[in-house]
Formats: C-alpha cells, structure tokens, sequence
C-alpha cells in the first residue's frame, strides 16, 4: 500500500495523524535512551565538519509537488505559525481543505524526539492525538554534523480521536546523515542542503535546506512504491 504524505512526506507507523508528524520534527531535555545518546555523543564528540540549521520563515507557503505511484500528482502548501526547541505548529493547506499539525518534542543529541502529534481541524478543534513513550525519533534537530548516525529505538505510539484509540509499537530503525552543504536544485530554486535517511517501515531520503529549516527534497520508498516531493515555491 502506498503510503500517505504529509508535509515532508514519511509515511504511517500507525494512523494518519502519526503519518505526517514524524516529518514535521524538523526543528526539540534530557536523553531517552542515555547509554545510545552518551555513546554517540563520545563518538561523534570530535565530528569536524557541522552546521547550524536554520528555521522556516514564519506564515510563508512552502508549496511542494507530491507525485505517487503511477504518476498521479497533487500539491500541498505547508505555513509555519511556530517551531521551537519543544514544539512546532504548521498549517498543511491542500485542494480538499486544510489541517494544523501541532507537535511537542524534545532533543537530545542533535536529534528530535517527537513526544505528542495533535491532528486539528481548520479551526483549531482536535481530531486526532499520538502520544510516544519514549520519545520517537523523528529527524535532525538546529545542529547536523557530517557522518552522523543514531538508532531509532521502537516505541509505544498510543493514538485516540473521538472513535478510535489504540496502542502499538513503531519499527525500530536508523538515522544517518549523508552529507552537508549538499546543493539540490528543485523548482523552487537552489539550496544548500543536510542530506539524509531516515530507515524504519520505509527508506525515506531527504534534501533539507540549511538556512531556512525545511526539506526541499523527499523520496520515500516502500516494498511496492516510490513517493516524491519537491519544494516548488516559497512565496
């Protein structure tokens, strides 16, 4: 089954509100798992080649070209009203409507681990909530370093909305940067960019521009399908 995108296009562990809240952990104390986080920490303590990663331009559209299997196209607009060290808020506007994903997280060694994914309607009122214990692994955080790479521990992901609520493990997997200071050219223009996969249910690759905090590029692959989403405007 293809899977679902959201703004940045990772697919589903579980439900459609836990699809498009992985991605949206771009930017967030205490480790969750100490013995992995202080073992990479001394590894990685001495990485030479860093950088600081900005954040997405307040109430600006991120519009991006989503392409499925066999070719069927769509696009979507992504508004940043927050990001922080412990939360984010984005307003994904699509042809059918509009939805606001509000996220809580932490970081913890450079990484963000997502605590709670809200799903709201247009107008604020909540459809659907995912809690993580531990926190979830998500994405990089303000900081990348070349030659990165963490676990992604399975975790209990408990959802509920108004007729459903249930609980189950996410897959384990792993996190790795590829590259910095990667240039990728997509519609929207040419970015300086951390470049990296993140592996659990899905190889998910990502283009994440440097300066302004979002990811320009994304390719998702599943056992039988293939999902793009470029960045093709910023207004």
């Amino acid at each position: 089954m293809a899977k679902q995108a959201g703004p940045f296009g990772l697919g589903s562990h579980l439900h459609s509100a836990t699809r498009i809240a992985v991605t949206l952990c771009v930017a967030a104390a205490g480790p969750v798992w100490p013995g992995a986080i202080a073992a990479r920490s001394r590894q990685n303590a001495t990485a030479p080649d860093c950088v600081s990663i900005g954040k997405p331009r307040p109430s600006v559209g991120y519009t991006y070209e989503l392409t499925q299997p066999a070719g069927v196209r769509s696009q979507f607009t992504s508004y940043w009203d927050d990001i922080s060290e412990t939360a984010s808020r984005v307003r994904i506007v699509r042809a059918n409507g509009t939805v606001i994903q509000a996220n809580e997280h932490h970081i913890a060694d450079d990484v963000l681990l997502l605590d709670k994914t809200s799903q709201l309607s247009a107008t604020g009122a909540v459809v659907a909530t995912t809690v993580f214990r531990p926190g979830l692994v998500g994405d990089t955080g303000f900081r990348a370093c070349a030659g990165r790479s963490w676990p992604i521990p399975s975790v209990t992901a408990s959802y509920q909305s108004s007729q459903t609520k249930a609980s189950s493990p996410t897959p384990a997997g792993t996190l790795r940067i590829v590259a910095i200071h990667e240039a990728v050219t997509v519609p929207a223009g040419t970015f300086q960019t951390v470049h990296y996969i993140r592996t659990s249910q899905s190889t998910d690759e990502y283009w994440k521009a440097i300066d302004q905090g979002v990811v320009v590029k994304h390719v998702g692959t599943l056992p039988s399908a293939v999902v793009t989403e470029t960045l093709v405007s910023v207004k």
